[in-house]
Parts: C-alpha cells; structure tokens; sequence
C-alpha cells in the first residue's frame, strides 16, 4: 500500500511540475513577445517608402504625392481620384504595413470626403498625410470580361469556378453534361455562351456536312432549344464547322431566331498566348488596353482560377470585372 502511495504521489507532483514549466514558459514567452514588439521601430524613409507603394496600388501616381513643411520627418499632401474612396486607401495600408511595427491613425473629416492619415512606429508620428479629393485627376480606368471554357459535370474546378465571387460566362459545346451543367450556372447566377465547333459529337446536336437541310434544322433547333438563355453564340472560325456547307445554314437559323452570333476569332485567348506565365500575359494584355475601353477574354478555368491575385490587383487600380454581356450588348 506505501509503494502505491508512493508511486500515485510521485506521478501526482511530475504532473503538477510538468503543467508548472508550461504555464511558465507560456508567461515568458508573452513577456519576451510583447518585449520585442515594443522595441519594433521602422525609420521615417521605410515608412514613406511603404506608404508611396502602397498609393501605387491603388492606381495613384508619384506626382500626385507632394511634399508639405511640417513639424513631422514626412508631411505630405495627396491628390485622390473621386473614384477611390478613402476607406480603400485605409485598408491597403493595413495590408502593406505590420500592425506590430507601424500603427495607422485616420481622421475623415466627413464622410465619404477628404481625411488625414498619421503613421507611428516606436510612440512616434513618423508620417503625416492630407488625402484631398481632386476632379482634375483620373485613375485609368478599363471594364473587363471574361469567358471561362472547359466546364462539365465530373471537373474539379467546377463548384471552385461556380462559387467564385467574379462575374463571368461559361463556354459550354453543346451535349448533355452542358445541358445539367446550365442548371447549376443558372443557379448561381452565372451567365453561359454556347460554342459551336467541331466538338458537338452527341447525334441530337450534331451539325454533319453530310445531313439533309431538314435534319441539320432539327439539330440547330435542339441546340436553341436546350439552352435558351445563353447570352450569344460563338462559332470557332478555325473550324471545318466554320469552313462547311453546313454554316450559311446554320447562321441564317441562328440570326433569324433574334441570337447573336460571334466568331471566336473576336475574342483574345490568354490560356493561347505564346507566354508560358500565364500572370505575365494577362498583366500584359491588361496593361495596353486604353483607359475607358472594354475587352472580353477567353481564359480556360484552370489558368482563369490561378489569376485570382492579378484580378484583385488590377481591381485596386481602378479596373473592373463584370460579365460579358454587360461589355458587348
């Protein structure tokens, strides 16, 4: 009976010692951590560079930045666009700088007007800057779409592309698959295209050189039929579809039936361009259209997927993203 006294009294303190020392290295721990963030300080220059990046951003330019005598190391007065509202600058400081190092102050002096910012390192206001809207200044500003190829019923990607936050149209060939596929685009309130090429192997769909008149029109008329909201059809101009007998007819149907028709030719391909780095020519095509204008382009839904952070940094420049129909009708 001692030895077992013995024994559940010796476990008894190697238990209480063991949750001691953890308790213990836990307070030092928070002790040495809230130490070293105390004495966490960025310079005057780290800062301004950070905060200049940061307005880059945004679509804000160098020479709408200007310098301002002040009691302060970085007094500086900032031209904003009426189109970027301050809370967005707010937030992008928030993202560039690290909350244990730099602290962000603002005053919006009404809201949705002109603000000041204060940035502080080490108890200090190493930066100060006066947000003033101007009319005179424009961010370029481009609208952007996207038509999003290879969906069907058994792909990976498909509820990641149906629950994606960004507006944009599937491209889908005519059979089946697309048919169910339609009903969940439309519950999430997806638009959809409709691809005619070579492709459209299912016999209810099939558009053979070799069919009469009569069945190619109840082919066509199927097609209509199975997907009647789709914003237009598309007809690959690279096609023996394209080439055939089969396609005055096929146009004339589609036209006479008051829906668009649209080469695929009209549309620029990402997922096609020579540039393996699919962020490199998306940035590339982005970066040469003209302020104000409009493009749609064709993307596949794996390459369309991997963009995610170039569309929010094209978005924080001013572009925006919206559905194609919303850019070509």
């Amino acid at each position: 009976m001692n030895r077992f006294f013995d024994q559940k009294k010796i476990i008894n303190i190697l238990f209480i010692s063991a949750v001691a020392i953890l308790l213990i290295n836990l307070l030092l721990d928070k002790i040495f951590f809230n130490n070293n963030q105390d004495n966490i300080e960025l310079t005057s220059t780290e800062i301004d560079s950070t905060f200049r990046t940061a307005l880059l951003n945004l679509g804000i330019k160098e020479e709408w930045i200007k310098t301002r005598e002040g009691k302060y190391p970085v007094n500086l007065s900032v031209s904003v666009p009426k189109d970027l509202p301050i809370v967005l600058i707010l937030q992008e400081m928030n993202n560039v700088f690290d909350t244990n190092e730099v602290k962000v102050n603002s005053l919006e002096k009404k809201i949705g007007g002109n603000a000041a910012i204060n940035l502080i390192s080490g108890g200090e206001t190493k930066l100060t800057a006066q947000l003033s809207y101007s009319s005179k200044i424009l961010r370029k500003t481009a609208r952007v779409g996207f038509i999003v190829y290879r969906f069907s019923n058994d792909n990976d990607s498909d509820s990641l592309l149906l629950e994606y936050p960004e507006q944009f149209a599937f491209l889908l060939i005519p059979s089946k698959a697309s048919k169910e596929g339609v009903k969940k685009i439309l519950k999430y309130d997806k638009e959809y295209i409709v691809n005619l090429n070579d492709e459209i192997v299912e016999l209810e769909f099939k558009l053979n050189d070799n069919y009469s008149i009569v069945r190619l029109k109840n082919s066509i008329r199927e097609i209509v039929g199975t997907f009647p909201q789709a914003v237009f059809f598309m007809i690959d101009n690279q096609s023996s579809l394209y080439k055939s007998k089969v396609y005055p007819l096929l146009k004339e149907e589609i036209e006479k039936r008051k829906i668009r028709l649209i080469e695929e030719s009209y549309f620029k391909s990402l997922s096609e361009s020579k540039s393996e780095n699919r962020a490199e020519a998306f940035n590339y095509a982005l970066d040469k259209m003209n302020a104000g204008e409009d493009k749609v382009f064709l993307i596949s839904a794996e390459d369309f997927l991997a963009l995610n952070s170039e569309i929010m940094k094209y978005r924080k420049l001013g572009y925006r993203f919206t559905n194609p129909s919303a850019l070509l009708f």
